[in-house]
């Protein structure tokens, strides 16, 4: 109370004096006295929009959720690939989808944004919330040892177009469960490896994990990474 009480009578007298400055000095008079304020202002809109975002997407379904992994080159920049996928798909309102594209992961490195990164993707597997996998083949087969992953044969097996274009580009492995299937997809023929910015260096593979119930929208996804139409 007795706060408020002296910041009403200091903008009294702040007002008296504006009224004796040029237009110049008035900008630099309210900058210099007010700019705690305006900082603190602006990290309350900052925060609320935070909040609002948070609340909004927590009423949302994920229709499907995706980490691209050691993206260096940018070649599955998450935000245009939601945009352009969510169209395709004709995602509908209150729904969403989920990519991320910030994660590096460098299993030799002690550094601490790496293991950070390996820890998202351990913990959202564990949580059953990640569907796939994007990454280059070393963390591919690393991953196939480590996760219990979809066999891509029986998931491609689905869409007879999307089994014609991919089935020279599976990988076969023996995944987290001890069982011998085709765990990887090797993405050179996808519309992402087509981008003139790929230098080659890396091969991207594709997995899914196996308790996935978004299926439909995985095959969707695939229809779209390989450029055919919408079913």
């Amino acid at each position: 109370m007795f706060k408020n009480f002296r910041f009403i009578q200091s903008w009294k007298k702040d007002r008296e004096t504006l009224k004796t400055l040029t237009f110049s000095q008035k900008l630099r008079f309210i900058l210099d006295y007010y700019r705690g304020y305006f900082f603190l202002g602006f990290v309350s809109i900052l925060l609320l929009f935070y909040i609002g975002d948070l609340y909004n997407k927590s009423h949302q379904t994920i229709d499907l959720q995706g980490f691209f992994v050691n993206d260096r080159q940018n070649l599955f920049p998450a935000d245009r690939l939601i945009q352009e996928f969510s169209d395709y798909s004709g995602t509908e309102s209150r729904h969403r989808i989920a990519f991320e594209d910030s994660l590096f992961v460098d299993l030799d490195s002690g550094s601490e944004y790496h293991a950070a990164s390996q820890g998202k993707i351990v913990a959202y597997t564990a949580a059953r919330e990640l569907d796939f996998l994007v990454v280059p083949q070393d963390l591919a087969l690393y991953y196939a040892q480590s996760f219990p992953l979809y066999d891509l044969e029986d998931l491609l097996s689905a869409d007879d177009a999307l089994q014609t274009l991919t089935r020279n580009d599976l990988i076969y492995a023996v995944d987290g469960t001890n069982t011998r299937k085709a765990c990887c997809l090797n993405l050179q023929a996808s519309r992402f490896l087509k981008n003139p910015a790929y230098d080659g260096m890396d091969t991207y593979c594709l997995l899914v994990l196996s308790y996935t119930t978004r299926t439909e929208a995985m095959l969707t996804f695939l229809r779209y990474a390989y450029q055919l139409p919408p079913v």
